[in-house]
Order: structure tokens, then C-alpha cells, then sequence
């Protein structure tokens, strides 16, 4: 027989006995939880802990699903778990008291998180993520105090200010009143990283500046709820009181698209990961994401697949028994690997490029920033054919309301619906591209 020759019949219906009769799928076993690579040491012993507590808490994720979604966001029970088992320490820096394990382990860690419960994945992420960023452009005092605060960060981030908006500078710093929306992660908030523009001393054009503003001087509002998916996300508005915010808790976003050279954060730490730009890490947080939903989606569809009859095929056949069925998931678990090896390779580079900038290598250009990004995006496409295939070959009773699948397929919609989309940040890449290329 030929080596390229399948050993079965293909088309034939082949009956299977997994062993695994009543067990969920992505619970036990080694596929439930991610494989590390590229850590040694400690380093690969706190990256495997995190991922075992990540597995450890999805049936809880799983079971609360429902009730997050109603709720708006995870349970306070459920955000101490995390803050236990470390979750909000994985970019922090050592000499702050984090674990410092870059951005591919806080990716894998965000994707073991969204198998559980996506939307509760949204919620830690994108107020997680925010260590990075105010460890990378942050002065030192400033990043002393507010870390120093609660020992990690929690900090939705928004550049959507409403028109209420006011900004003034005054000789301690900047008062700052106002409404922001779509504040991702608000809910347990320690702190929020307000966006806006200020005009530039030099030539008085707009400037993008970030600010922190504690928790005591903004209002979590209740104005979340009615999008059709990522519904326990925490994504709230926030509403600004005149807030006092000092000189050195605001900085000018220059590390948004590009970086050239060392930046704040590298030097302190001495460690290049703190020297990229936000644009090549801020939709791999969302790409994580999406690869947990769909590592999800898979469980989900393989305990259907498992524990239904095919719609044809004689007595009464398993679809995990059938041909037209093993051949969706077999494309679904391709396309989602994928997207999982996607995620994490961005993860890497993120890395590499940062390590190149701040040893004067190249710098973290605005283009390469773009690619990534796009990258991602492709990434989360993937997800998106291979949710949306096994929710129509799944039966009409799994897109009903209260269905895991439906609710999967719910939450692709939302992400596949934002204003970042490849189709238009396709233009401005080539558009970097060919001047770098000078043409």
C-alpha cells in the first residue's frame, strides 16, 4: 500500500470507540490544555501552572456561561480566582513582583481562558493586556505608583472619548471629566487608560496621549448589553468626575504604530519585550481570544458529533461515525490549529522585533506593526469559517438561545463585526509598504 494511501475507506462510515464515554471533551486528557515551547526553566514551570489553572477553572467557565452573559461580565468569584492563580501578574515585570513571561505565554494563557468562556476571556484580557502597555511607556514613579497600588493592574482601555469630554491642563497635571465607551474589562477595574488628543507643543496638531486615572475618580456605567455576542465581556463605558491626573501618569502615545530604539520600559527591565509598539500586540489579544473560542467550538461540536444521530446513513449512525461529519471537524480542527499556531507565532515575533528595535538592529517599523496585525486578523477569518461550518452542520437545535454553539457563533459575530477588519487595514499596509520600499 502507498504511504499517501489512507489505511481506511474513505466515504465509508466507520464506527469508533473513544473510551471516553460521558466525558466532555477539553477537560482531561493532554489535549485540554495548550503545549508550551520556547520557555526553560522557571520561565516554563509558572507558563505551565498558569495553563493548568486556566484548564482547571473551564467547567466553572463553561457552567457560568449563561449567567455571565446576563450579568455583563464574570463573577467576583471568578475574578478572584484569577487574580490568585496570577493571571494579571503574567506581564508584569519581575522587579514589580510579576512573572515577566512575554507576550506569546500571555496569549496562550488568554486562549486556555476563552475555551472556557470567551466572552469572560474579552473581559481579562483586554484589562490585563494594559501591563504591557503602561510598562513599556510609563516614567518609573509612575509605574511604581500604579502598580505598586494593588501589586498588578486592572485597566480597560478606551480612545473613544464622547463629546462631554473635557480636558485642561493645570500646573499639577491634567483635569480630565468625561465620558468614554466600549471600556473592555471595567467591571474590576484598578484603574483606566483613558485615550485622547491633545494639541502637540511643536505645531499644535493632535497627538494621541494616554492617561491612568484611578478607580476612585471615574464611574463604571451601567450601559452594556444588547450586542449580539461577547455579552459578558465587561465592555462599559466610563464616566471621568474631574479627575486630577498627574504629569507623569500621562504620556504621549508615540509607541502606538512604530518603535526605534530603547523605550521606558526596556530600560528599567531590561528586557526588549517592553520596547514594541501597541499596534503589533493589541489585536493579537483579541486573536487569543477568538483561537480559545474556537478550540471551544470544537469541544462543543465534537460532544454533538459524539452523542447525535446522523440525519441519514441507515441504523441510526453516530455523525461522528459518518464521513460528511468527520470531515467538518477534521477541517474545523485544522483551520482553529491554525489559528492557535498564528496567535502564538505573532506572540514570537512581537519579541523578536522588539529585541531588534531596542538593540538598534531595525527598528519596530510601522509596517511590520501592520503585518502582525493583519496576521491576526487572518487568524481570527480562520476561526470564523471553521465556527460558522460546524454550526450549520450541527442541527437546528444547537442554534437555539441558550445553546453553546449558537452562543460561539454569537460571539464570532461580534468580533467579525468591530471597526478593525483586514479589508481595510489591507490598504495602509501596502500603502507602508511601498514607501518603505520607496516606490
Amino acid at each position: 500500500m502507498s504511504r499517501n494511501t489512507p489505511s481506511r475507506d474513505v466515504g465509508s462510515v466507520q464506527p469508533h470507540n473513544s473510551g471516553r464515554a460521558g466525558e466532555y471533551p477539553g477537560e482531561a486528557g493532554p489535549e485540554s490544555v495548550g503545549v508550551v515551547v520556547g520557555q526553560d526553566g522557571t520561565a516554563r514551570k509558572q507558563l505551565e501552572a498558569l495553563l493548568a489553572a486556566a484548564r482547571d477553572l473551564r467547567p466553572r467557565l463553561r457552567a457560568e456561561q449563561a449567567a455571565t452573559e446576563e450579568r455583563g461580565f464574570y463573577s467576583p468569584e471568578m475574578h478572584q480566582a484569577f487574580v490568585e492563580a496570577g493571571f494579571f501578574r503574567v506581564l508584569l515585570p519581575k522587579k514589580l513582583g510579576g512573572f515577566e513571561l512575554g507576550v506569546e505565554a500571555f496569549y496562550q494563557l488568554i486562549s486556555e481562558v476563552a475555551r472556557g468562556c470567551p466572552s469572560s476571556a474579552w473581559c481579562l484580557c483586554l484589562s490585563a493586556g494594559r501591563t504591557l502597555t503602561l510598562a513599556s511607556y510609563w516614567p518609573e514613579q509612575a509605574q511604581q505608583e500604579i502598580f505598586g497600588e494593588h501589586g498588578h493592574l486592572v485597566s480597560p482601555m478606551s480612545t473613544k472619548p464622547q463629546k462631554d469630554v473635557v480636558i485642561t491642563r493645570e500646573n499639577r497635571g491634567l483635569r480630565i471629566s468625561g465620558t468614554w465607551k466600549y471600556c473592555s474589562g471595567s467591571p474590576y477595574s484598578t484603574h483606566f487608560m483613558a485615550g485622547f488628543e491633545l494639541p502637540s507643543a511643536e505645531d499644535g496638531e493632535p497627538v494621541l496621549h494616554w492617561a491612568m486615572i484611578p478607580r476612585s475618580a471615574y464611574t463604571v456605567l451601567d450601559d452594556w448589553g444588547g450586542i449580539i455576542g461577547m455579552r459578558g465581556s465587561g465592555s462599559h463605558g466610563i464616566h471621568v468626575t474631574d479627575a486630577l491626573v498627574p504629569e507623569h501618569h500621562v504620556v504621549a502615545a508615540t509607541g502606538m504604530s512604530s518603535a526605534s530604539g530603547e523605550t521606558v520600559g526596556s530600560q528599567l527591565y531590561g528586557n526588549p519585550v517592553y520596547g514594541g509598539p501597541f499596534m503589533a500586540f493589541a489585536e493579537g489579544e483579541i486573536a487569543a481570544i477568538v483561537a480559545g473560542l474556537g478550540l471551544a467550538a470544537l469541544d462543543e461540536y465534537e460532544w454533538i458529533i459524539s452523542t447525535g444521530k446522523a440525519p441519514w446513513g441507515g441504523d441510526e449512525i453516530l455523525r461522528s461515525d459518518h464521513p460528511v461529519w468527520q470531515g467538518k471537524f477534521g477541517t474545523a480542527l485544522a483551520l482553529v490549529d491554525s489559528a492557535a499556531a498564528l496567535s502564538a507565532r505573532g506572540g514570537q515575533l512581537y519579541e523578536e522585533f522588539a529585541r531588534r528595535s531596542v538593540t538598534g538592529q531595525e527598528p519596530f517599523s510601522e509596517e511590520r506593526a501592520l503585518r502582525m496585525n493583519n496576521l491576526y486578523l487572518v487568524a481570527e477569518s480562520q476561526v470564523w469559517d471553521a465556527v460558522e461550518m460546524m454550526l450549520r452542520s450541527a442541527g437546528t437545535r444547537h442554534s437555539a438561545d441558550g445553546a453553546r454553539l449558537q452562543r460561539y457563533f454569537r460571539d464570532m459575530v461580534a468580533v467579525r463585526s468591530v471597526a478593525d477588519q483586514l479589508d481595510l487595514f489591507a490598504i495602509s499596509t501596502t500603502q507602508a509598504h511601498l514607501a518603505s520600499a520607496g516606490r
